[in-house]
């Protein structure tokens, strides 16, 4: 595969990943993966792309094998399996597989009973299975991870050097299941993750010696009806707007942007529908900067940022990638006959 930068990202598709250069337009590799992985996990400076899967003895039944498989970025071969709990969720986001400590990498199980199984990325051994119950998702945190849970609480889980917990703890409740609960899905800022509540507030979490903040959150429709852009003119009500698809926003911290996928009508059920807009706004500002709308035959369905200095911003629709300059939302390109889940190869 060609020399990789902050400006490749995968692209999952059914059964395949492809290693994409945003700069231009080309796939330079593609891995391998089962037809039941959600996401994969790069780990560049190991020189490996990580991913997990399930696979059936008949294909698409039969007896079930789970693996974590570790992918030589060089040749984009498969060059290292370790054998899992056949528990792995094979639905879901990135969130469903983390790189913990540049060591681990834990993976997303439901049967429905909800846990993380560990994996020593060193010894490339299976170490343990962690319970989580009612928490999804596994973003690394200061020595472990940190899951969103249905309490309205996110749950930071503390490892050893060997992969095995020595802490748990849980924030302050700042969401509500069943008024407006988040996403099971969180993108990386400078000092933890965030996270969206389905009407669209925003909420960063944070670990520092095993103890989670949140930060009070604000709402991307904001109530107040003088609310402006950043042009000056008066922003209409939003109330029938929705965020939505299967990665629903992006952000990057250095450029102060959050970019998040809409729709219009619906209620909680709509989370996943895709979108017909997508609204930029300044982390700083707290202000929506710009709308890109697309074409009335076009839906976007993920939406990703990379995470540089000079960054883009990349959006899955209708089966081809665009790939824009997320401070103006100005076209640089579009990749034809290429979609999926979007994933920085480096900064996540």
């Amino acid at each position: 595969m060609p020399e990789t930068g902050p400006h490749w990202v995968s692209v999952r598709g059914r059964g395949i990943a492809y290693l994409l250069n945003a700069d231009t337009g080309k796939v330079g590799g593609t891995l391998d993966i089962s037809n039941f992985t959600p996401a994969v996990r790069p780990a560049m400076t190991r020189d490996r792309i990580y991913a997990y899967g399930s696979f059936y003895s008949r294909g698409t039944y039969g007896d079930r094998t789970d693996v974590v498989i570790g992918f030589d970025t060089a040749t984009t071969l498969p060059v290292e399996e370790v054998e899992i709990p056949p528990k792995a969720a094979g639905i879901g986001n990135p969130g469903m597989i983390g790189l913990i400590n540049e060591q681990f990498i834990g993976v997303w199980n439901i049967t429905p009973a909800i846990s993380v199984s560990i994996v020593d990325l060193d010894s490339s051994e299976f170490v343990t299975e962690i319970s989580t119950p009612n928490c999804a998702g596994i973003y690394p945190a200061d020595r472990g991870f940190i899951s969103s849970c249905a309490d309205g609480t996110v749950q930071y889980v503390g490892l050893n050097e060997n992969g095995e917990e020595t802490s748990r703890s849980s924030s302050e409740v700042f969401f509500d299941l069943f008024e407006d609960p988040v996403l099971d899905y969180a993108v990386p800022s400078d000092d933890g993750w965030v996270f969206m509540t389905m009407n669209g507030r925003v909420h960063e979490a944070a670990v520092e010696n095993g103890q989670i903040s949140i930060s009070d959150g604000w709402s991307i429709n904001p109530p107040d009806t003088d609310a402006t852009d950043r042009n000056g003119m008066p922003l209409s009500s939003d109330d029938d707007w929705r965020l939505g698809g299967n990665q629903a926003y992006a952000l990057n911290s250095e450029a102060e942007v959050l970019a998040v996928v809409m729709h219009q009508g619906g209620g909680q059920e709509s989370f996943e529908d895709s979108g017909t807009e997508v609204w930029v706004f300044s982390t700083r500002s707290q202000r929506r900067g710009y709308r890109i709308t697309l074409d009335d035959d076009e839906t976007v369905t993920s939406v990703q940022m990379t995470q540089d200095e000079n960054p883009l911003l990349l959006l899955a629709v209708s089966g081809t990638i665009q790939v824009r300059e997320p401070v103006t939302g100005r076209l640089i390109r579009t990749i034809e006959d290429l979609s999926g889940t979007i994933q920085n190869l480096y900064g996540d």
